[in-house]
């Protein structure tokens, strides 16, 4: 049986009651069109320039397999990988970087959504994230401090890349910056289209 906590009832009410992104702890998301332009994204354009340029005919989804690691270069140790598991839905990291694992102070690699935080269960918000990913794909912004790890001078923002297997979503790509203290996602991402995500 699920154990709901204050802080993630509060983190639900505060989406209905005002047109702000659904906050997980101080995280908020957002969602953009799969046919942004890349250079909307800031520090994540080449990513999304790489990713576009997989993706298969009529704008299908790219598969993971249709990357080569050294690819990657640029985002060594700051990217992870995450595979979707239904029944119940959830993500368990297949890949989690080496320097997400010093900014976070825990390695995911192999592990769900959530695991080594301090309240595992209050991750119902980042897990519906996904699974709006899965149901309508769209790239994702996400945002925030990691003060769940005990790291709250450290604050971050990702970019979500949904993977198909060829039929579905079926993974997910993500890379990570380290933001300034004054920086959230409204002023690295000025000039993207997005939409704040909000539980259904």
């Amino acid at each position: 049986m699920a154990i709901r906590t204050i802080r993630s009832d509060v983190a639900a009410l505060r989406a209905l009651v005002n047109d702000k992104p659904a906050v997980a702890f101080d995280w908020a998301y957002w969602m953009c069109p799969l046919d942004t332009e890349a250079e909307w994204f800031g520090p994540f354009a080449s990513l999304v320039s790489l990713w576009r340029s997989r993706q298969g005919e009529e704008g299908s989804l790219p598969r993971r397999k249709d990357f080569l690691a050294e690819e990657f270069h640029e985002w060594m140790g700051r990217i992870f990988i995450a595979k979707l598991e239904h029944d119940p839905f959830d993500l368990r990291f297949t890949l989690w970087g080496t320097t997400l694992s010093e900014w976070w102070r825990v390695d995911y690699t192999g592990q769900k959504l959530g695991a080594e935080s301090s309240d595992p269960g209050a991750w119902g918000i980042e897990r519906q994230y996904f699974a709006e990913m899965a149901r309508q794909p769209f790239i994702g912004l996400a945002s925030g401090s990691l003060s769940e790890y005990g790291r709250g001078h450290i604050k971050v923002a990702g970019l979500d890349l949904p993977l198909s297997d060829g039929a579905r979503l079926d993974q997910v790509l993500s890379a990570h910056v380290r933001l300034g203290p004054e920086e959230d996602l409204n002023r690295v991402f000025r000039d993207c289209p997005k939409t704040a995500f909000r539980p259904r």
